[in-house]
């Protein structure tokens, strides 16, 4: 094949490659803009690609373009025919009116048709500058570059997805800047093209590139170790995303005086917990429900807690027998201490008693210190366990006066359905605990979803507990957990709402205590409700987590009763506990499926690395003798002549011998076969060596001069090794 034919077939191929980097800018756009007709626009780049590769002259290739341009614009916007007065006519209308605007400066009242023609131009200009880039400097790295960040600009802060497209982009690129660079040296050089040449220079770029690239694809991936800046810039400048919906950094917030919203991730480490057990991690209560958030009471009453302290609180604390310790590291500059349920008492790490100043705010049983560094403390707590015959107990007690004004509030602009709807799902129902249980199960039960994203804010005149209810049906923790502490005061049952964190991700198991990492993602919010007999329960009617309370059953339960639970491993009955091995088994299952799942994703990485090994195992005996010969010969080279490894060594020299093609004949004498040698050598090396190892071997080993023999010796390797 001529040089010629070649670099016509290599420049169609780089135009094929550009109109994929291409189709990257243009698809994106299309999607974002909700612009139609993406083939035709696709169209257009392959025909300014073909233009370009074969050369048309450029009289030519503007008119096949401009009349492309017109064709399309008339076309789309106006219903009539292309080759026509009134086609014509359209088109000459919309240049002459745009031209007027531009000309008086109003950029922004240009039409649809004039904008989609300019776009043309650009992709025309674009299409230019890569052709180029590609035949006069012959290098696209820049172009590469823009492209990876336009694409992930649009990655971060827009909902395109871009992963595929970069690592499409980042592949197909660095492929042509290997041709692109051996076609300008090439060139530079004025080198003759021989294929064998090519092809020796550019396979091994190529083939690492490839495997570069399924390594990325298949090897498993580490979790971001930077927290997402984007939530913190859209913070800063105060908006809620491109699109105008109100976007929240999800994360521990002071306020929550207006909820709702939707909200974008953050795997920003807040503490580390060295725990028993998973379990929920409390904050803070508020009590004043506003019909758009949650404030606390005016009162701000605190008291100091001392290290060491017992900490006086509204929650019910476990028995002193299984009494347990937290060790908690804090990684963000958050100013609270962190609570699990059964809080006996909080420890400061060495150094730290005269540094940091506890204070609990009694109304909201927040704990906070005045130092916002990383530091460890150890928390000593005994988790509540609650009877089951308090919390079914239907006792008629009369509710504390405090009790009744802060936990039963509700706003006078409560929507009516709100309050019916919460009746109607306790009808019928006997115990606090019952009517409570009846709401947690509300949601999961009647069509509500979790979601993150598209979380309305409700308008001025409107209630977020109802639009939640009768409206939306979908949201996050905060929609949950205030719509069930709002229907728990409405049947007369006093609630409070918690926020805090929950349990958090396993990361590692030492001995009885399990690791935590606990994020602001895990920032969460959820229900307390005042049982009669059992004081403050925890409950949770957040669709996809669990409940967080210990029940002791006392008293026998019937089928429906135990169907009411919600419990986890500490709170299960008696003849519920048979299920532990089935869901043994099914975690077991969900293991080896996770392995499987993870052999697949590496199957092909596998695979190859299988296949070099083979490769390399066939090569190893194909070319044993010049490896070998290579080995035994700096094994020699290093070794010690005398009285105890003169025999071992001697054998070794008769098998490198062999492997350079001198090998001894059967009945042929050590001393023949030497001097047969040295006469291919031309020098006695062999011969002294050989008469020196018959005198060790026949008892004459202290005449041996290993200084000598050792000169001989590095003469023979040296020849031998040649």
């Amino acid at each position: 094949m001529k040089y010629e034919t070649f670099n016509k077939i290599e420049l169609a191929l780089y135009y094929i490659v550009i109109f994929f980097i291409l189709r990257e800018w243009l698809l994106p756009v299309m999607m974002l803009t909700g612009v139609g007709y993406v083939n035709l626009f696709l169209f257009f780049i392959v025909i300014c690609l073909f233009i370009s590769l074969f050369r048309i002259p450029f009289y030519l290739s503007w008119l096949v373009k401009i009349l492309y341009i017109s064709w399309f614009t008339i076309h789309v916007y106006s219903d009539a025919p292309f080759i026509s007065p009134e086609g014509i006519g359209f088109l000459w209308r919309e240049l002459l009116s745009n031209f007027a605007l531009i000309a008086h400066g109003e950029f922004f009242y240009t039409t649809n048709p004039f904008q989609t023609m300019l776009f043309f131009l650009l992709m025309w200009m674009l299409v230019y500058i890569v052709h180029y880039w590609l035949t006069i400097r012959m290098n696209i790295f820049y172009f590469l570059v823009l492209t990876v960040i336009f694409i992930g600009v649009l990655d971060t802060f827009t909902e395109y997805d871009g992963t595929v497209a970069i690592v499409e982009v980042v592949l197909l690129g660095l492929a042509m800047l290997v041709f692109l660079y051996i076609k300008k040296l090439i060139v530079q050089y004025g080198a003759s093209f021989r294929w064998q040449h090519y092809l020796k220079i550019a396979l091994p770029a190529i083939l690492l590139i490839g495997m570069a690239g399924l390594m990325a694809i298949f090897l498993p991936k580490a979790d971001p170790q930077w927290p997402d800046p984007v939530p913190y810039i859209k913070s800063a400048a105060g908006q809620g995303s491109l699109f105008g919906e109100k976007v929240n950094k999800v994360g521990y917030d002071e306020d929550d005086s207006v909820l709702g919203g939707s909200f974008v991730g953050d795997d920003t480490t807040v503490f580390i917990a060295q725990t028993t057990k998973k379990q929920y991690w409390r904050v803070e209560t508020k009590d004043i429900y506003t019909s758009k958030g949650w404030v606390s009471s005016d009162a701000n009453v605190t008291a100091e807690i001392a290290p060491g302290q017992t900490v006086y609180h509204s929650l019910p604390v476990g028995p002193d027998e299984q009494k347990e310790f937290a060790h908690i590291e804090l990684r963000y500059p958050y100013d609270f201490i962190i609570q699990p349920y059964g809080l006996m008492a909080i420890h400061l790490s060495e150094g730290m008693e005269n540094k940091i100043n506890l204070t609990m705010n009694v109304e909201t049983e927040k704990i906070s210190a005045n130092y916002t560094g990383n530091y460890m403390y150890h928390i000593e707590y005994s988790t509540p366990e609650y009877l089951y015959s308090d919390l079914m107990s239907t006792m008629e007690q009369p509710l504390d006066a405090g009790l009744r004004r802060k936990y039963l509030q509700l706003p006078e602009s409560l929507p009516r359905r709100v309050i019916d709807l919460a009746e109607e799902i306790v009808k019928g129902k006997e115990s606090d605990y019952e009517k409570a249980r009846a709401i947690e199960s509300y949601f999961e039960k009647n069509g509500f979803r979790y979601e993150t994203k598209g979380v309305p804010v409700p308008e001025e005149n409107q209630d977020y507990v109802d639009q939640f209810l009768f409206e939306t049906k979908f949201g996050y923790c905060d929609n949950f957990s205030t719509a069930m502490v709002v229907m728990l005061r409405a049947v007369g049952i006093p609630a409070r709402w918690v926020k805090g964190f929950a349990g958090g991700d396993l990361i590692d198991r030492e001995g009885e205590l399990d690791t935590y990492k606990i994020t602001n993602n895990h920032a969460h919010s959820w229900v307390e409700a005042y049982i009669p007999e059992a004081g403050w329960v925890p409950f949770e009617p957040t669709i996809g987590f669990s409940a967080n309370r210990s029940i002791q059953f006392d008293i026998e339960t019937d089928e429906s009763q135990e169907d009411m639970l919600i419990a986890d491993e500490n709170t299960e009955p008696e003849n519920k506990k048979n299920g532990t091995k089935e869901e043994t088994a099914r975690e077991n299952n969900e293991k080896l499926a996770s392995f499987q799942n993870l052999f697949k994703y590496l199957r092909y990485v596998l695979y190859l690395l299988f296949s070099g090994i083979a490769v390399a195992g066939i090569l190893l005996v194909v070319f044993r003798k010049r490896w070998m010969l290579k080995w035994y010969s700096r094994w020699l080279k290093n070794q010690n002549i005398n009285e105890t490894t003169f025999e071992a060594v001697y054998m070794r020299l008769l098998k490198m011998l062999e492997l350079k093609g001198f090998k001894r004949k059967k009945g042929q004498t050590l001393g023949a076969f030497a001097k047969e040698v040295d006469e291919i050598f031309h020098f006695p090396y062999m011969s002294q060596i050989t008469e020196a190892y018959e005198n060790y071997i026949y008892g004459n080993k202290t005449g041996i001069d290993y200084e000598k023999l050792k000169e001989c010796w590095e003469n023979l390797i040296n020849r031998t090794s040649s």
